[in-house]
């Protein structure tokens, strides 16, 4: 059984809550996304708005159509699909111009879990034995960790740790990551914005997520703990749990 739950908060020093995400059956299945927006307060919210309804319809329509052998191309056309609409958007509105915005989505089927990635938007699997990034951030911090030029720390606190060098709607075409991982009775998956990861780090997001007694306690005790931590952004987490039939977690 797939239980799952999202959450996201504007935060304490921003007038507006740019992230956007949703969570969508697809038959015994879960489709999930999160969305960060950028360009400005107006712009920002439209973006990522955008991105995650333009997502959400093209890969349920792609599903319906397509099998599991499938998946990786049908997020891979839904990232695409929101990233023209928001571009055609932008580029015929003054006022909206330079608009775009982060994505992480994920089909959650039996056995597998298929993701997409755009910016640096984060996808995690948890398990007892530990927690995984799954995703790589399209970051300038990231690419100066990947040369050597920071460690991973050190890019968490730089200051230039929120330009991003890749996100949907800032180009005509955007390239986008696809991951296809195993899923195990037990697994739990973590999507969220960096206004969690800046936050909180990787071992306090293991342990809350474990901690909690369902997906809707650990996503707001995910954002609570951001909160507390001073996170200067908008917080967004969706949990997608692995349980044993009936609801008990595994």
């Amino acid at each position: 059984m797939i239980i799952s739950f999202g959450y996201s908060d504007k935060g304490r020093y921003r007038a507006e809550n740019q992230d956007a995400f949703d969570i969508a059956d697809c038959g015994t299945d879960t489709l999930a996304v999160v969305c960060d927006g950028m360009g400005g307060a107006a712009a920002g919210r439209q973006a990522s708005d955008m991105a995650v309804k333009r997502f959400v319809s093209f890969a349920k329509a792609g599903f319906d159509v397509g099998g599991a052998d499938q998946d990786d191309d049908v997020l891979r056309q839904a990232a695409d699909a929101a990233n023209r609409q928001i571009y055609h958007f932008a580029s015929t509105s003054e006022e909206y111009a330079g608009m775009g915005t982060t994505l992480v989505g994920a089909i959650f089927r039996e056995n597998t879990a298929t993701i997409v990635s755009v910016g640096d938007s984060r996808a995690y699997r948890i398990a007892r034995d530990g927690i995984v990034q799954i995703t790589k951030d399209h970051s300038l911090v990231q690419q100066m960790v990947d040369t050597g030029e920071l460690t991973k720390e050190q890019a968490r606190k730089h200051p230039r740790r929120n330009i991003i060098t890749r996100a949907v709607g800032s180009e005509a075409f955007v390239t986008s990551d696809i991951f296809t991982v195993p899923v195990r009775e037990g697994d739990i998956f973590l999507i969220c914005t960096d206004g969690l990861t800046n936050a909180v780090e990787d071992a306090e997001l293991h342990r809350l997520t474990l901690a909690a007694e369902d997906t809707e306690s650990a996503c707001r005790a995910l954002v609570e703990k951001a909160l507390e931590n001073n996170t200067r952004d908008n917080v967004t987490a969706v949990v997608v749990s692995y349980v044993k039939g009936g609801g008990e977690r595994g």
